[in-house]
């Protein structure tokens, strides 16, 4: 089986940022599955040859190559919707696109696209059900999964009680205020949060920003990891701009479809599920979430995950599982173990082979 891969290489378009989250897990996922041959085409290109080059280049590997299926990770507008109902028409290649952050882009983005392709992937049930009054049959549900190339148990020594590792937001800020307040020493780390001082070591407060190694270890090292899912207030500067101010390759531009915006708008601050579960699982790693869309159907409340559903309920929680080793470290288990059977993306992929209709040799 042949697959042409087109996404982003670097987050962003920004090499200095690394390898971005696409690249790390679907596009090496895909290199290690057996009997399937990737060529990779990345968007990367596109800010110096231009976007027209990029497109008359892709249409010219498909027709060479003749690759079974065409995946893409779909960020801004790079593709060119002529060459891809180009493609289609030679019913050779099967084009597949996975569409992220579907809870609020389904409305100015992902919809406008999806006629386009063979299957189009979302990782929000609430999306699903919106692509199918829409009329899109092609419309495909899977989740976020764990690379377990990359996500694996690491036998450190636990000596970080608690700690979160992600970007610094407002609202993150404010749980992890909220929980020193409270006398718990949970560590922050991540980009946007302060670096290390000396009373924030004593009383694990915030770090910088960590490599993916150190993540890795910090995932190993701590009795609790958290997962804070809380989304931004509607009326944030940055959520106003995100969504009246679109991607068009690697800059800004206006949106002017105000009924979609309003709508993608409304939705934007809903909890929605994203990786960082699934990989903390899958290092084997005790973890207390926020409660998201769909979550509970992917791992078994205080069997599998514990979840929290406000300050209270977060602090309560923390304290309880400090002080039950044996019961945490059974709930981790039990998380490692639903992961490796139901929520790697080697098995997220086949799932979508087989609804595609093709399958590795």
């Amino acid at each position: 089986m042949k697959i042409l891969y087109v996404g982003l290489q670097h987050e962003n378009y920004n090499s200095q940022k690394g390898m971005s989250f696409e690249y790390n897990n679907f596009l090496l996922t895909l290199t290690h599955l057996a009997g399937i041959d990737v060529i990779e085409r990345p968007f990367d290109v596109i800010p110096s040859i231009g976007k027209e080059a990029f497109n008359k280049k892709l249409l010219m590997a498909v027709e060479k190559e003749k690759p079974d299926l065409l995946f893409v990770f779909m960020y801004t507008d790079e593709i060119d919707p002529k060459i891809l109902k180009a493609i289609r028409a030679r019913r050779t290649t099967k084009i597949v696109a996975w569409f992220a952050d579907d809870y609020w882009r389904f409305f100015n983005y992902s919809r406008r696209w999806a006629p386009y392709f063979d299957l189009a992937v979302t990782t929000s049930p609430q999306a699903f059900t919106w692509y199918r009054h829409a009329g899109f049959t092609n419309a495909a549900l899977s989740q976020w999964a764990c690379n377990t190339d990359v996500y694996k148990p690491r036998e450190r020594m636990k000596d970080i009680d608690v700690s979160f590792v992600g970007q610094y937001k407002r609202g993150r800020g404010e749980i992890i205020d909220a929980l020193h307040k409270n006398q718990i020493a949970v560590q922050a780390y991540g980009f946007g949060w302060p670096a290390r001082t000396a009373d924030a070591v004593q009383s694990g407060g915030p770090n910088g920003r960590v490599s993916q190694e150190e993540m890795l270890n910090i995932f190993s090292r701590s009795r609790i990891n958290l997962n804070l899912n809380v989304r931004p207030g509607r009326w944030e500067p940055a959520v106003l701009a995100r969504i009246f101010l679109r991607k068009s390759i690697n800059h800004l531009v206006p949106d002017i479809h105000f009924v979609d915006n309003l709508r993608a708008w409304w939705h934007f601050a809903v909890p929605h599920t994203h990786a960082r579960p699934f990989e903390l699982a899958g290092c084997r790693a005790f973890t207390i979430s926020g409660y998201s869309e769909g979550i509970g159907d992917y791992y078994e409340p205080d069997r599998e995950m514990v979840f929290y559903r406000d300050i209270d309920d977060l602090v309560q929680k923390i304290r309880y599982y400090l002080s039950h080793n044996e019961e945490r470290e059974k709930i981790a288990q039990a998380g490692y173990e639903r992961t490796m059977r139901d929520h790697t993306y080697q098995k997220r992929f086949k799932e979508l082979f087989a609804k595609i209709g093709i399958l590795p040799a």
